[in-house]
């Protein structure tokens, strides 16, 4: 029997209580007397308990105010779950109507309950959006190619690394094409520090990182700029390199590791960033095309496809063979350090 209505029912709520007295006394919990609800007017995200937050869905208040009033709920001491269910904005009488859904612990079924709320609505720009109108980069991340021009290629290969990485496009102010290179200028220095470490780890780029103060906040204290210096390397994934006085391939740069391996071999090595920056040389390669006309125990023969068509028998010990040569077919031949490679046509 319910103490305060005096009905039977099969189950009361904490042994005292039906499920009606229960929530008519209770409800499913309690909100604040009031929802402040602070969104910036560019991008619409919204402020909660001293942090800012990307805009939910669509980016309308409901949306805000229902994520608010979840957070901000309280629910009843014999409440097993609640959900703020719906959200309806009174603006004339500046107010919020929500419904909140949840589940009385021993009752069967969930129960809804109406809640009304006054609702405090401010417009304030975000930092993001602040700084973007401002024009004040937290950060700069400086792209450079190895011998101080960024070439096309490198400059497509960065460009589809910022679209696919998450919030990077939203971050960037401004891009300032240079001959040298590429300048981002970037809202968040986090976001900018993802950028350059991707570059280390995909590119095996060089990152160094310095900071520069640029002014003072409203309490005294200096605020700085990141600036991240990020160098590309001479090579890429297929290109040929100097390796301890051997031509090698880079098949693979990964995981902060640039895998290489010696023509005519292989075994593969496994470099940091750093060890390819100080043990891989950019090589002055003579190359020229060639047709394998024959393969003997100790001597190559070819012929030359530049020049007057000269006929040459190279010995065996002093080339090494890359890849798969077929007789009276097309290759390429490389000369470097006193040593010749053989290597199949490339294919366009």
């Amino acid at each position: 029997m319910c103490i305060r209505c005096g009905r039977d029912v099969a189950v009361l709520v904490d042994g005292r209580l039906c499920p009606d007295c229960y929530l008519e006394l209770y409800g499913l919990g309690r909100l604040p007397q009031k929802l402040v609800v602070t969104i910036c007017p560019r991008c619409g995200s919204y402020r909660f308990q001293g942090r800012w937050y990307p805009p939910p869905g669509d980016g309308g208040i409901e949306d805000v105010v229902l994520l608010i009033a979840q957070a901000s709920f309280k629910p009843a001491e014999h409440v097993e779950y609640y959900r703020v269910e719906s959200v309806e904005v009174d603006y004339e009488n500046e107010r919020a109507i929500l419904v909140v859904t949840g589940k009385l612990r021993g009752i069967q079924g969930e129960h809804r309950v109406t809640y009304t709320v006054a609702l405090e609505t401010k417009k304030q720009l975000c930092p993001a959006c602040f700084q973007r109108a401002a024009g004040t980069p937290a950060a700069i991340v400086q792209i450079r190619g190895y011998d101080g021009r960024l070439s096309e290629e490198d400059r497509v290969a960065v460009e589809d690394m910022v679209q696919t990485m998450p919030g990077v496009v939203d971050a960037i102010i401004s891009v300032e094409e240079l001959r040298e290179g590429i300048d981002y200028k970037m809202l968040d220095a986090n976001l900018a520090r993802h950028l350059a470490a991707k570059m280390r780890s995909q590119m095996a780029a060089m990152v160094k990182e310095s900071h520069k103060v640029v002014g003072r906040r409203s309490d005294g204290k200096r605020f700085s700029r990141l600036t991240l210096s990020v160098r590309l390397p001479f090579f890429r994934e297929g290109s040929l390199v100097d390796y301890n006085g051997s031509l090698a391939i880079v098949e693979r740069i990964a995981n902060g590791y640039v895998h290489i391996r010696r023509l005519g071999t292989r075994r593969q090595h496994r470099l940091t960033v750093e060890e390819a920056w100080k043990k891989l040389k950019k090589p002055d390669i003579e190359e020229h095309p060639v047709i394998v006309a024959a393969v003997e125990l100790g001597w190559i023969h070819i012929q030359y496809l530049d020049g007057a068509y000269n006929y040459e028998e190279l010995p065996r010990s002093r080339v090494k063979i890359e890849g798969r040569i077929e007789i009276g077919g097309e290759a390429r031949l490389l000369q470097y350090n006193n040593t010749y490679y053989l290597l199949p046509k490339t294919k366009h």
